[in-house]
């Protein structure tokens, strides 16, 4: 199996065994060609390996020569929204983002704060597997530009003005924030201080070090959740090391499912703006209370294929109102077109304002079903191959092919597809019905191990 992966997201791997300083450095080259040699930015998080593969990607920028600004560690939230301030033709991030941490990744961003499309990314990948790379002399290396720290104060100073700032701090909240260590905790003080949060911060520390599992699900919110009650906090969030996914802990100490992130967002946003008839962008593998929402407030919920760039593209082309996934994360027509775990914990905390309402009281509204998450070693090949081989064993389902395979019943769905970041098939099982919800995987898991 291959210990390292190029996608949607960039190039991410194994350190060492697969992901190296050697093909860090091709990969920055290759970038600093598709831009033509241009001003990039390059920003990092908190991983042992991150601060190694910077250096590898800043002398790859560099012998392109790209005037290569440094942001150093900052969350992809910030990264996002520096590169259309400071007219960069593109950013590198360098982060693992959900993903453990052995793991790490070079993403790669466009001139308009987003994920390259995939035109863009074919073309990028052309460009890498060709290694005809962009080359300049001696005396045109240019320096390495710190980016400002006001860039900062300039993302929040935005970021106030798309939520009700006013309404937020009035409520005095008093929440627990849990940074898995990672690049997030660099903003925490202002994040608290611009929304007037009694804010308690836990793993916090810029160290390197992983304290669990960095992908924001209820496993990841033991923590959080065994401080909310003794604090008398009314909501925890749990974000992943890159602050672009985010779970949620109730004042009832209930540890959400990272599928109830989204949903929370978008009913209380319908409900503010007020107008039948918007639309909402989802992946194909979201949570049917999903659904259930954008019907209650007369939207038009539209499926498309999994990816953070996938599915805000598609908002963009489309007009869409707001888009988002399951994984924990969603953003606005009018915010930054990348997944913000700090705007959607604004948003959050905005609903339980202007509602007056506690956060389980709100989860309370929401229709809830059974939802199974699995995943199983497969290589990219092969995993096409086995759930592409599944199709014949369920047809008394409905099935869709528009981004892996999924299986629809009245009592439920599954969704199988081949993960765009690491070496796995990610399966999907949700119902009314718990029992059906977790049969339906282990029968399915079955038939692919049995297809080997």
């Amino acid at each position: 199996m291959r210990p390292t992966k190029l996608g949607s997201a960039g190039i991410r791997g194994v350190i060492g065994a697969g992901l190296t300083p050697e093909n860090a450095i091709d990969f920055a080259c290759a970038f600093g060609t598709f831009t033509n040699g241009g001003k990039i930015i390059v920003a990092l998080d908190t991983r042992f390996s991150s601060e190694m593969l910077h250096q590898a990607v800043v002398s790859g920028l560099q012998s392109c020569g790209c005037e290569v600004h440094d942001l150093g560690i900052a969350p992809a939230t910030l990264l996002s929204f520096a590169i259309p301030k400071l007219k960069a033709d593109g950013a590198l991030l360098i982060g693992g983002g959900h993903q453990r941490a052995s793991w790490n990744s070079i993403v790669p961003w466009g001139a308009n704060g987003a994920y390259l499309n995939s035109i863009q990314l074919r073309e990028l990948f052309d460009i890498y597997y060709g290694r005809r790379f962009l080359t300049c002399r001696w005396d045109e290396i240019k320096k390495i530009i710190p980016v400002p720290e006001s860039i900062q104060e300039q993302y929040f100073d935005a970021l106030c003005k798309s939520v009700d700032t006013k309404a937020i701090a009035a409520a005095n909240f008093t929440v627990i924030n849990d940074f898995c260590n990672g690049s997030g905790s660099a903003l925490e003080k202002q994040f608290a201080s611009r929304f007037g949060l009694n804010s308690i911060s836990i793993n916090n520390i810029l160290s390197g070090i992983l304290p669990h599992n960095p992908e924001p699900r209820p496993h990841s919110a033991f923590q959080v959740q065994s401080l909310i009650k003794p604090l008398k906090s009314d909501v925890g969030f749990v974000f992943n090391s890159d602050m672009s996914r985010v779970s949620l802990v109730s004042d009832s100490g209930e540890t959400l499912s990272e599928e109830c992130t989204f949903p929370l967002g978008v009913d209380y946003l319908l409900s503010k703006a007020g107008k039948d008839g918007l639309r909402v962008i989802s992946n194909i593998c979201t949570s049917k209370t999903l659904d259930d929402v954008v019907a209650r407030h007369n939207g038009i919920l539209e499926k498309y294929t999994t990816g953070q760039s996938n599915i805000i593209d598609y908002m963009k082309e489309s007009n869409a109102f707001i888009s988002g996934e399951g994984s924990g994360s969603f953003t606005s027509n009018d915010w930054l077109p990348s997944f913000d775990a700090f705007y959607v914990s604004a948003v959050i905390l905005e609903a339980m304002a202007v509602k007056q309402k506690t956060l389980s009281e709100l989860v309370a509204e929401l229709p809830r079903y059974h939802i199974v998450k699995k995943t199983i070693t497969s290589s990219s090949m092969n995993a096409y191959n086995r759930i592409r081989a599944l199709k014949n064993n369920f047809k008394d389902a409905k099935i869709s092919e528009i981004d892996g395979l999924r299986l629809d019943w009245n009592d439920g769905w599954v969704s199988l597809r081949a993960s765009s970041t690491e070496q796995l098939i990610r399966l999907i099982s949700e119902s009314k019905d718990k029992e059906i919800a977790e049969d339906r995987v282990l029968k399915i898991h079955a038939l692919l191990e049995n297809s080997i």
